[in-house]
């Protein structure tokens, strides 16, 4: 039998619909028979472990935030956006249990941190935490210039939660925000930012050390409300588009199966999702909005496609990419409209 062609998955730890199909099997059973396999990129080594970053291998696709792909692209690469989710989820900003502050506008002159990881070819926490603290101080009339950035050094690497394998979902997690954290308690900060299940951990680890001051969810405007991992993408290579299209299509397809087994097991869907972002299944709704399950389904709506744009813009004018590019040449509909008629389901209507 000759050798199957692998097309690398690669998954934020955040709920995506690729991580549901490669945990859940369905990618081994959608390309059984086929001359393409999905394996984790986890298995081209830490030599390869970038690649979720930067795009460079051909045979790869990706779901996860949409940062690190717009950084990829405005650094030439020759990538391509096959859908996009958009799934509301906590956005905190927090000052220590003791703290006096009781509004956004108490943080006035006071110290906010900004991560720096030195392991990270992209630091997209970094872009996480200044666009959620940017938001919260504009929903209060609070404008930047008006509080001090602190870098705090998280110095580990940053790999360790990305692409869990099937046997090491319940391994335990690594809080992402230990520096921030250690800074805060410790009085060289006044308040950190954390986003998404990933706060579970900031809060186990806090131990009763930290107090929620914001919500930016509850912010008015969805400009806000954007930050790195709302939207998601599902980006690949525009040689695997070309020269591998049916396989593209069937991985696209599995994705929309994956969606829809969440929507039709709510029980496994739920415990798979928690353990994949290392939280509590009790835990899950408090970290994602009510409807979660709703959210996993790959689109190319005008107002989520407004949504990366709007991203690509504030990595432009904040110093994180230095080259523009047109959001509407990035994106390939092919894929996407061939794997609904595959599956024999209608266009989503755009909003």
């Amino acid at each position: 039998m000759t050798s199957r062609t692998p097309i690398y998955y690669t998954r934020c730890p955040v709920p995506t619909a690729s991580g549901v199909a490669f945990q859940t099997g369905m990618f081994t059973d959608a390309f059984k028979g086929s001359d393409y396999v999905v394996p984790n990129i986890m298995e081209l080594g830490p030599k390869h472990q970038d690649v979720h970053y930067t795009h460079s291998i051909d045979m790869f696709i990706r779901e996860g935030g949409v940062a690190p792909p717009v950084w990829a692209r405005a650094n030439g690469v020759d990538s391509v956006v096959l859908g996009i989710t958009f799934m509301e989820e906590f956005q905190g900003v927090f000052v220590r249990t003791d703290d006096p502050a009781e509004t956004i506008a108490d943080l006035v002159g006071r110290r906010l941190a900004l991560p720096l990881w030195p392991r990270l070819v992209f630091n997209f926490w970094r872009f996480a935490a200044l666009k959620g603290l940017i938001s919260a101080l504009a929903v209060h009339n609070v404008t930047p210039d008006a509080v001090q950035f602190i870098d705090i050094v998280e110095g580990w690497d940053p790999s360790e939660r990305r692409n869990v394998g099937r046997d090491d979902l319940n391994a335990s997690a690594r809080c992402e925000y230990r520096g921030q954290l250690e800074a805060l308690l410790s009085g060289e900060v006044d308040a950190i930012f954390g986003k998404g299940p990933e706060v579970g951990l900031l809060q186990r680890e806090a131990q009763g050390g930290l107090r929620l001051l914001y919500d930016v969810r509850s912010a008015p405007g969805i400009e806000e409300r954007i930050n790195n991992s709302t939207p998601r993408i599902i980006t690949t290579s525009r040689h695997a588009v070309e020269e591998h299209f049916d396989a593209v299509v069937l991985y696209t397809q599995t994705a929309i199966r994956a969606a829809n087994w969440v929507q039709d097991n709510p029980a496994e869907a739920r415990s798979l999702i928690a353990r994949e972002c290392s939280i509590d299944a009790d835990d899950i709704e408090t970290y994602l909005e009510p409807d979660y399950r709703d959210k996993f389904l790959p689109r190319l709506d005008e107002g989520l496609v407004n949504a990366v744009e709007f991203v690509k813009a504030f990595l432009h004018d904040h110093g994180f990419i230095d080259q523009d590019f047109a959001i509407d040449e990035w994106i390939d509909h092919r894929p996407l409209q061939q794997a609904y008629e595959r599956e024999g389901l209608a266009p989503i209507p755009s909003n």
